[in-house]
């Protein structure tokens, strides 16, 4: 399955198990959708880089990977994607602060 088939598969389970909260926009479920793809493509990169994990520098070795091989991932509304993807591996427990 190529990434953009993914990537709306991932959204329609997505609005389907949520039924889409209350005041939740379309661009808030796209954001969504981002993030879990994000998270899954950090799994499979993570596995692929374990020593880097332990660089502080390992969230801009991330988004350069996304920015390089990846770059459909980043197709979301943000002001920084940097910021978003690094608040997402945070927030997820990926990474540390």
């Amino acid at each position: 399955m190529v990434l953009s088939e993914r990537m709306q598969a991932l959204g329609d389970q997505a609005r389907t198990s949520r039924r889409w909260q209350a005041g939740q926009s379309p661009k808030e479920d796209h954001v969504d959708v981002a993030k879990t793809a994000v998270i899954h493509e950090w799994d499979n990169w993570a596995a692929l880089h374990t020593d880097d994990l332990k660089s502080p520098n390992v969230c801009n070795y991330f988004f350069r990977h996304l920015q390089e091989n990846k770059v459909e991932l980043l197709e979301f509304a943000s002001a920084n994607k940097w910021q978003s993807v690094h608040d997402w591996l945070f927030q997820e427990h990926r990474v540390k602060d």
